[in-house]
């Protein structure tokens, strides 16, 4: 019974979390919603496993996948600027 109740509520976390990535009006808001996703994802079936053992590989699996998903979603945010120069370049400078 208590299995059912949090499967319930992370399926719940994972419909906020999936309409937050929808929603979300920057790209890092998006990412840590489609982060949250996947691990409410693992979590969920880890929950699982606690019926049947079979899930506790595929809740690893997601873990692993989203750490290396952010990771690379980072880098590749990384290479975009969020904030505008705070001083304009000069040319002329250190000549």
């Amino acid at each position: 019974m208590i299995a059912l109740a949090s499967a319930l509520a992370l399926a719940f976390g994972c419909v906020m979390l999936l309409i937050r990535f929808m929603r979300g009006p920057a790209p890092v808001d998006r990412l840590l919603a489609a982060h949250g996703v996947l691990l409410c994802a693992a979590l969920l079936a880890a929950t699982l496993a606690a019926r049947d053992t079979r899930w506790i590989d595929a809740a690893l699996a997601l873990v692993l996948l989203g750490a290396v998903l952010v990771v690379a979603a980072v880098k590749a945010l990384g290479k975009q600027s969020f904030q505008p120069p705070l001083a304009p370049l000069d040319e002329g400078a250190g000549r």
